[in-house]
């Protein structure tokens, strides 16, 4: 049975989040920055400024298990830097190591597992 995110069952938060560890492994392997704008389009959304919070779940899992700040490479079309509530301080110094980290040898968090790393920190 193919689910779909933002289907009933796939419309929070850490279910966003999952949808967006995708995309963000992928841009990562390909040494991309990503702005809030792109990313809301890629996952379906009208604009930007309801990230935050599925933003949040990836780098506090990403805290919790020592990996580089996979959010860093998502960033405001204008300031080119992480928007509040993405607890990633100067994100241009992690950017190297968020491309050098081998990111397709990690299993990807579940939803669960998102949500717990988030709890944890907020």
């Amino acid at each position: 049975m193919v689910r779909r995110f933002g289907s009933k069952g796939y419309q929070g938060n850490d279910a966003r989040a999952q949808q967006m560890w995708q995309i963000l492994v992928a841009a990562a392997s390909n040494r991309q920055i990503l702005t809030y704008k792109v990313m809301a389009g890629l996952i379906g959304y009208a604009g930007p400024g309801v990230l935050g919070d599925p933003l949040a779940h990836i780098a506090y899992w990403c805290k919790k298990n020592h990996t580089p700040p996979l959010t860093s490479i998502v960033v405001n079309e204008k300031t080119g830097h992480p928007g509040k509530g993405i607890p990633v301080k100067k994100a241009s110094t992690f950017r190297e190591q968020v491309y050098a980290y081998q990111w397709f040898k990690l299993v990807p968090p579940t939803r669960e597992e998102l949500r717990e790393a988030h709890d944890a920190y907020v």
